[in-house]
């Protein structure tokens, strides 16, 4: 994409001007009269830096610059003035500007300033994303006190101060992050970074340059060179999480990192080393997985020295009455209106007596929609029914005898109804990768007679 510049500047003729020449330089110039224009348009648009006149009708440029620093205070903004001075500068780099140039700048010196403030924004934007996705001296609390829970944060103290690499199974919900995060606090690399990588997040197309980074002008867009994610966790942990919705042919790539740390970034011509430990988790059964062909055993077998199950909130027993006081605490502790919410027995009973299908995700969100839509302080067994069974899966519990691949077989068939023979959104209800759902229709001989539709896209 071109570099997107905000260019303000009241007088008609020098901004005609000069927005040919910085289009002709291969940015995407908007261009406008004042601040007010200016200021309206960034409200909808995103630009990488704003070049803009000092002396301006109404707001003027110090005035924008003020302006926009408390809107945005990572936007890179350029000052031009026909009335350069040196209190002029001052001001401006006080008030926060990234440079100051005095008309009429020589185009040259203006391309160079431009591209420092285009790259500057940029890397600023990228570093507060890998904030987000680093953390350090991480220590996590895992509720509960049911034997299971015992178990596993027992099995946690063991895990942690090894060195070697961890599978983490367990549902949807279940907490297998925290799970991880617990890990890394109690190893040796607790002081270093815990970084986080989503597999199913990232497009297939960026997954090695997320992971492995970049050389300057790999591909198309890559205009400076860029660390990936296993060179930002170098003495620390990097967590692979869901590893089984990771595409077949993207997992040898991740068989060296693995196993040694080695990698190479896209379009560098030598491998490089990070010293990490790794962490994977997955709702996948992943033996299953190798069995249909879609993960690699060698892969499995470098991610999986060590297992670590992490249980079902239904298989915690009273964990859930602990969980669900300790989330409605904290919404208690968040909330605006200053009223405090609690559960009575009765509501209790009710929450202990749920399969929770969706583990600890699901009662988080319960406990969110009972401090939000309840009123009063106290939150009854009749509110737990209207705010949180009414809106539970059903779990049917008086199927006949069947085996797995009839099951199997029906719910594949109920999913395509439902969606008209979308296998994209069936996949996603059944939860699993379209592939999968392609190989398993084939494997039990589904056809679209008995969904009542066809699926265009597969033909």
């Amino acid at each position: 994409m071109k570099p997107r510049i905000l260019f303000v500047d009241d007088d008609d003729t020098f901004r005609s001007v000069l927005h040919r020449e910085l289009v002709s330089f291969g940015y995407d110039v908007t261009s406008v009269a004042d601040a007010e224009l200016a200021l309206q348009h960034l409200h909808h648009n995103r630009v990488e830096t704003a070049l803009v006149d000092l002396r301006l009708p109404g707001l003027d440029g110090l005035g924008f610059l003020q302006t926009i620093k408390e809107r945005d205070p990572h936007l890179p903004v350029i000052l031009l003035t026909g009335h350069g001075s040196f209190p002029d500068a001052v001001a401006a780099m006080r008030a926060g500007a990234f440079d100051f140039l005095t008309k009429p700048a020589a185009l040259e010196e203006l391309d160079i300033a431009l591209k420092r403030a285009v790259e500057h924004g940029t890397l600023r934007r990228q570093n507060r994303l890998l904030r987000k996705l680093i953390t350090r001296r991480v220590a996590p609390e895992i509720l509960g006190e049911s034997e299971a829970i015992q178990q596993l944060r027992s099995s946690i103290e063991r895990i942690g101060p090894s060195e070697a690499h961890v599978l983490i199974q367990g549902e949807s919900g279940t907490g297998k992050e925290l799970v991880a995060r617990a890990i890394h606090a109690a190893s040796s690399r607790r002081e270093s970074a815990f970084v986080v990588v989503n597999c199913p997040a990232i497009p297939a197309d960026l997954f090695e340059s997320e992971l492995f980074g970049h050389t300057k002008g790999a591909f198309t867009g890559a205009g400076q060179e860029r660390l990936g994610l296993i060179a930002l966790a170098e003495g620390g942990t990097l967590f692979l999480d869901e590893i089984g919705e990771l595409p077949l042919h993207l997992q040898p790539s991740l068989l060296r990192a693995v196993q040694f740390g080695e990698y190479r970034p896209v379009g560098g011509d030598k491998n490089e080393y990070s010293d990490v430990r790794i962490l994977a988790a997955t709702n996948r059964e992943l033996l299953n997985s190798i069995t249909l062909g879609e993960f690699r055993e060698d892969l499995y077998h470098r991610i999986a020295p060590l297992t670590l199950d992490v249980p079902p909130l239904r298989a915690r027993e009273d964990d859930a009455v602990l969980i669900a006081k300790v989330l409605l605490d904290a919404h208690n502790g968040t909330a605006h209106a200053g009223q405090t919410k609690v559960l009575t027995e009765g509501a209790l009973e009710k929450l202990r007596d749920h399969s929770w299908s969706g583990n600890v995700r699901e009662l988080e969100n319960a406990m969110v929609r009972l401090a939000t839509l309840v009123e009063g302080e106290e939150i009854e067994a009749s509110d737990v029914a209207a705010h949180v069974l009414s809106t539970a899966p059903r779990i049917v519990e008086d199927l006949p005898s069947l085996n797995l691949e009839v099951l199997e077989r029906i719910a594949i068939v109920h999913a395509l109804r439902r969606h008209a023979g979308h296998r994209g959104r069936a996949a996603a209800e059944l939860g699993v990768a379209v592939k999968t759902l392609y190989n398993r229709i084939l494997h039990h001989g589904v056809t679209a007679p008995e969904w009542d539709a066809v699926d265009k896209m597969a033909r």
